[in-house]
């Protein structure tokens, strides 16, 4: 399994200094593949040309690998006036952006539902990601659906839906696990059965719900079970990426560290 983790998930730092400080606190962890989400204090692709030339820099000098990008397409519902560009411009401008570093995975959202929804939401979200997994191919890129609460795909069962309705090879699935278990807490076993056929990355965090809202934790305090979650990764001979998502609330500068060293002791 190969070690990653996101941009915005090493430190708390959101400065024009924090790239040096962050590819080093993960290099000292042995990290040097990452996702890219935030570049600085804003979100990809959406960030001042000196940061994204600051990321590259350092990406060089700390021998970084990414490997997707997470401009959060579709984190928006079908009747927001950002759907139309979201559509029309977000994803094409993230791939514009991502074929400079050589990154050919894009990363999606299941679209927000939304009270206004009405019998014909699920194949209006089948068809736009359908559409997004064509024009990604068309461009040599996957499309890999991560799943989120109060999205279209939040449940394991509503992302199998999704999944086997979008029916396109481009179009693959990040287990992540702690929004799972937010969306419906409980075994992770019966839904990654479900799901582990269309598995191409992984994103690894740790908490609990508490008075109804997710507290994210250091690996290993939560309910998540990331330790099952490694044992049934590793008796199904996973080979892929493991993303670790580290950041609690407040996000500190221990929480990298400590969730990897939790995580290590596990492989």
């Amino acid at each position: 399994m190969i070690l990653s983790t996101v941009t915005d998930e090493v430190l708390p730092d959101r400065s024009h200094d924090a790239f040096p400080r962050i590819f080093r606190t993960a290099a000292d962890q042995g990290v040097s593949t990452f996702e890219i989400r935030m570049v600085e204090a804003k979100r990809f692709p959406i960030v001042e040309s000196e940061a994204w030339d600051r990321l590259l820099h350092y990406s060089k000098e700390f021998g970084i690998t990414y490997t997707s990008v997470s401009p959060g397409l579709f984190k928006t519902t079908l009747h927001s006036d950002l759907m139309l560009p979201h559509r029309n411009h977000l994803a094409a401008m993230s791939m514009d952006m991502a074929e400079r570093i050589n990154v050919k995975t894009l990363v999606t959202f299941g679209v927000l539902r939304d009270k206004r929804d009405g019998a014909d939401a699920f194949g209006r979200v089948v068809d736009l990601l359908r559409r997004t997994a064509e024009d990604a191919a068309a461009r040599g890129f996957t499309l890999q659906l991560e799943n989120l609460p109060h999205t279209w795909a939040d449940t394991a069962d509503n992302c199998l839906a999704l999944l086997k309705a979008v029916d396109h090879p481009a179009f693959g699935y990040i287990w992540d696990v702690g929004n799972l278990y937010e969306a419906e807490p409980g075994d992770f076993r019966p839904g990654y059965e479900k799901l582990k056929p269309y598995i191409r990355n992984v994103h690894l965090k740790d908490g609990r719900v508490e008075n109804g809202r997710m507290i994210w934790q250091q690996f290993g305090k939560g309910l998540t079970d990331i330790k099952g979650q490694i044992e049934t990764l590793k008796a199904d001979g996973y080979k892929a990426t493991l993303t670790v998502e580290a950041k609690c609330e407040p996000q500190m500068d221990e929480d990298f560290p400590n969730s990897l060293t939790y995580l290590r002791s596990l492989l």
